[in-house]
């Protein structure tokens, strides 16, 4: 793997905020917020064609060759808000690569300055949960404290985070680099979890101090409630129209 720059856009200190696909969509789609929201500037990718399609397209007989350097690993930078956002479609999910993808990241956080890297997870409960809770753990024990003053509770239990999005914050660590991850709940792992990414979102943006419009997030959230309290209640229901019947015969 190679870091390719399009850019070198000038930085001091940056904060980098990074997400791949994994439980709930909470680490992808906090970043793919954060990219909608403040329309940073692609600066950098990891150049993998041999991730491109395995197809090839022909039109009335002709081949027509497709953009195999489109990477799905890119860096954006905010100069407002001096922070790097890294963007990942997918993980690889074996430990060589995953590992491999990791050391790239903190390569490119140690190049720019980075001072902290964050993630935003989510750890799996069980059962629904109204507000979803968000933990954290990090690489020192100032950053957990710097945590706990604004209102993130410690997961002070063993725990283990697997792929990229737990293994940065590793690899930070190993590279002088601070690093935080924040873990929201959801009961929901295999699928898009939008209120724990609410909750994700809304505590990371402020740690970083930055003032995002979560308008669109809570009427996600809000009408994923409103889907699924008609659930519960169609359930109740039913399940009560079957007691009905079973009394009957």
């Amino acid at each position: 793997m190679e870091l390719r720059f399009i850019k070198e856009p000038a930085m001091s200190n940056p904060r980098m905020l990074v997400g791949l696909p994994g439980m709930g969509m909470v680490a992808k789609t906090t970043v793919n917020y954060f990219i909608e929201s403040l329309k940073p500037e692609l600066f950098a990718d990891i150049p993998m064609p041999y991730l491109s399609p395995s197809i090839a397209f022909f039109e009335k007989g002709l081949v027509m060759p497709i953009d195999r350097g489109i990477s799905p690993f890119k860096f954006y930078y905010c100069e407002k808000e001096n922070l790097i956002l890294f963007h990942g479609d997918i993980q690889f999910g074996y430990s060589a690569k995953d590992n491999e993808l990791s050391e790239k990241i903190v390569e490119m956080a140690k190049l720019c300055g980075v001072e902290t890297i964050y993630t935003v997870i989510a750890t799996q409960v069980k059962g629904y949960v109204e507000e979803p809770a968000v933990f954290g753990v990090a690489t020192s024990s100032d950053l957990l404290q710097f945590l706990e003053n604004n209102g993130v509770k410690i997961a002070d239990n063993s725990l283990q985070i697997s792929g990229v999005n737990g293994l940065v914050i590793e690899y930070a660590a190993r590279n002088g680099i601070k690093g935080m991850a924040l873990l929201s709940e959801t009961a929901f792992p295999d699928a898009l979890d939008i209120k724990s990414c609410y909750a994700g979102i809304k505590k990371v943006s402020e740690l970083l101090g930055i003032d995002i419009d979560l308008g669109r997030i809570e009427i996600e959230a809000k009408k994923f409630d409103e889907g699924f309290n008609k659930y519960l209640k169609d359930m109740q229901e039913k399940k009560r129209k079957e007691e009905d019947l079973g009394y009957i015969g």
